[in-house]
């Protein structure tokens, strides 16, 4: 099948970053697409490096007529069957296409639209928010042929806003492979680059250091575990205000990395206090590593995490309970079934599988 992922840009992030494993895993004639650039769109030149062929709109925002008529024009030529479409732009693009062409498009939501609206100070801006989410669900619900959600939870948010036949849960998946590291090695490394000292505990949080993401309630949790080390990887508009708030020379602040894969087995915990989130891929990797987790049950996370056997979930913004579910006695025992769960239900393998299943509803021979 002639299938077009198109994405609102390929930068960096959650969603674009999922263009890359698919790529690797699909059988059928793929072309990822995005409407504009977004800084310097490292995924889209990636995909470049590996040969998958790409295309790139150039549209300076959603009424951009000429950026429409090309996409529209590259639908025919190349013969799309099937659009599939992330995040909110590239989704109504995609369904206005599907009105006028009749070429099926399904669009994935990723995120919560409460939690985009919560980041923003301005009025303005949240009231642009608004608008642009109701005009999402109109387009969606007329036009698109199904809406895939990351979560059940995200589901729910959403709750009678879209058309709930159209709507599929598909969890995301990993290349579990890539996190399958030597422990020992690993750990010693982390020991001479962040000088974590021999034989204590070390828990890691990877994140962008933006608001929502409960950094802070890792902070106030911190020295109620003694004996512990946290190492925090990430960047962004908190990261001073945080690392001002930390009281204990027990945070390490790694900022930005690009080989997160490569650390994460030297760990002994991972953590992700965040206040919101649909679905975390973060802890899918995390799980693949064989790293027991902790984390808020919030949105998606506890169709990740089992309560008891792959980690612990805690109330989120609950710093007693963050620090108890960390210091927990039981939480080494449970890095072999985090490691295990990952491998079957969180595969790229799987995740393929489940997206191949919405196509073939999709897309009638």
């Amino acid at each position: 099948m002639r299938l077009l992922w198109l994405l609102d840009s390929l930068h960096v992030g959650g969603a674009e970053a999922l263009a890359l494993p698919f790529s690797a895993g699909t059988h059928h004639d793929l072309t990822v697409g995005c409407l504009h650039t977004a800084g310097e769109n490292l995924v889209e030149q990636e995909l470049r490096r590996r040969g998958v062929k790409t295309v790139n709109f150039h549209a300076r925002n959603l009424r951009d007529r000429a950026a429409f008529r090309r996409f529209a024009a590259f639908v025919k030529e190349e013969r799309i069957e099937l659009i599939h479409a992330h995040l909110a732009y590239a989704a109504m693009w995609s369904a206005w296409l599907s009105r006028m062409t009749g070429v099926p498009s399904i669009a994935s939501l990723h995120a919560s639209p409460a939690a985009t609206k919560a980041l923003e100070s301005s009025a303005i801006r949240r009231f642009a928010i608004d608008v642009k989410e109701r005009l999402m669900r109109f387009t969606l619900n007329r036009w698109s042929s199904a809406i895939v959600v990351v979560s059940a939870g995200l589901r729910d948010i959403y709750g009678r806003g879209l058309r709930a036949e159209k709507v599929r849960v598909v969890h995301n998946g990993i290349d579990v492979e890539r996190f399958r590291r030597d422990r020992a090695a690993t750990r010693a490394r982390l020991e001479r680059e962040f000088g974590v000292p021999p034989g204590v505990k070390l828990a890691l949080t990877v994140s962008v250091l933006r608001a929502r993401k409960g950094i802070e309630v890792l902070l106030e949790a911190v020295p109620r575990v003694p004996g512990t080390t946290f190492l925090i990887i990430g960047d962004g508009p908190m990261r001073a205000e945080w690392q001002a708030m930390a009281t204990t020379d027990r945070v390490r602040w790694a900022g930005y990395r690009t080989d997160v894969n490569e650390l994460l087995a030297g760990c002994d915990v991972f953590v992700h206090p965040s206040l919101d989130d649909a679905f975390p891929t973060v802890l899918l990797e995390a799980m693949a590593a064989g790293l027991p987790v902790v984390a808020s049950r919030v949105g998606g996370i506890p169709e990740i995490v089992v309560e008891g056997v792959t980690g612990r979930l805690v109330p989120p913004g609950d710093a007693a309970a963050l620090a108890a579910a960390i210091d927990d006695p039981a939480l080494p025992s449970m890095g072999a079934a985090a490691r295990e769960r990952a491998e079957r239900e969180f595969s790229t393998a799987a995740w393929i599988a489940r997206l191949e299943s919405v196509y073939a509803e999709v897309v009638r021979p």
